[in-house]
């Protein structure tokens, strides 16, 4: 099956072998597209190329998904370096993509992504897990949990994660005063891999406080 792999499957950080093999995957559900980017488009002005880098470097990767989920990663006790030179292993070994290959405003602009359009375009998400099986998954978007352990790619995902231990477990919080929307995060064990899902870092009402609460949960899964 390795010959049919899609290694074309976009990823937004630089190689090293730490991320190459065994690594933590960070996968959002698709590619961001600005106000900004629709301008330099509209306006036929090109698009400077970014170098890439380690996916904490603060140089490159400037977007909200990125800081975002480096400050909820501070809070639970996973302080990545930000400047190039500083870098360690642990920062090389975390690659970005995202689980579909389009680009849009929001994850609902052009349409809601559903969970069967999420399982109909996996082949190339799951080739790249295939191809760099990463020891821990970050999905960022609370459907990617969902549509992973979807029944229609449960076999393929199971042959290349390993076998699933149960169910992903679903975590709350709660504290005094808390008001607005609650949310959770999901953890689970496949054989080779741990999945954490998280929700989406433009979830309306979402907090980096609220995040911070989760802390008891990752404690662990970075040992």
């Amino acid at each position: 099956m390795s010959e049919m792999l899609n290694v074309l499957h976009p990823v937004v950080t630089k190689d090293y072998p730490e991320n190459k093999q065994g690594g933590v995957m960070v996968c959002g559900i698709n590619f961001g597209y600005s106000e900004e980017d629709k301008s330099r488009d509209d306006s036929g002005s090109s698009l400077k190329v970014e170098p890439l880098s380690f996916f904490s470097d603060m140089a490159v990767n400037k977007t909200r998904f990125r800081d975002r989920l480096l400050t909820w990663l501070s809070s639970w006790g996973v302080d990545l370096a930000t400047s190039s030179g500083s870098e360690g292993g642990l920062e090389r070994s975390f690659f970005q993509t995202n689980w579909l290959n389009t680009q849009t405003n929001s994850v609902s602009s052009d349409g809601v992504i559903s969970n069967d359009l999420l399982v109909k375009e996996a082949g190339g998400i799951l080739d790249l897990m295939q191809d760099r099986k990463p020891k821990l998954i970050i999905l960022v978007g609370s459907c990617l949990i969902e549509v992973l352990n979807d029944i229609r790619i449960r076999e393929r995902v199971e042959l290349i994660l390993g076998e699933r231990s149960g169910n992903a477990i679903i975590h709350r919080v709660d504290f005094p005063a808390m008001q607005g929307r609650k949310f959770k995060v999901f953890t689970q064990s496949f054989g080779n891999a741990k999945v954490i899902g998280l929700p989406h870092v433009q979830s309306r009402g979402l907090t980096n406080e609220y995040m911070a609460r989760f802390d008891g949960v990752f404690k662990g899964v970075w040992v």
